[in-house]
């Protein structure tokens, strides 16, 4: 007896996206980025999707690799992990997506 092992599942059988890749939207907001060792920065959110973000900081602490929190607004702040730096700019991940509308009012397209 031969069994048939299923190693993955199919794309129209996830009902998840192939891709983290969201509509990005530009923005300019000032957002405050905090770390887990107390160094803060305040940062402008140059755009922003359900899954990450786009910041411009001249503060030299912001790592790649370094989990953040990021206050998009007084009472919400979101916790993230930073993919990419490069000059004054970083590229961050939510560590979960936020809601559809709340990125579309962040960027002022609502």
């Amino acid at each position: 007896m031969v069994a048939k092992l299923k190693l993955g599942l199919s794309p129209a059988e996830t009902n998840r996206p192939l891709t983290r890749r969201g509509t990005r939207r530009p923005a300019s907001s000032l957002v405050l980025v905090t770390s887990s060792h107390g160094d803060r920065a305040k940062a402008v959110l140059r755009d922003i999707s359900i899954y990450g973000c786009n910041l411009v900081s001249e503060d030299g602490w912001l790592r790649v690799g370094m989990f953040v929190g990021i206050r998009l607004s007084p009472e919400r702040t979101v916790q993230a992990i930073i993919r990419w730096s490069r000059d004054d700019t970083c590229g961050v991940e939510f560590l979960r997506p936020i809601p559809d509308a709340e990125a579309d009012e962040l960027s002022g397209t609502w």
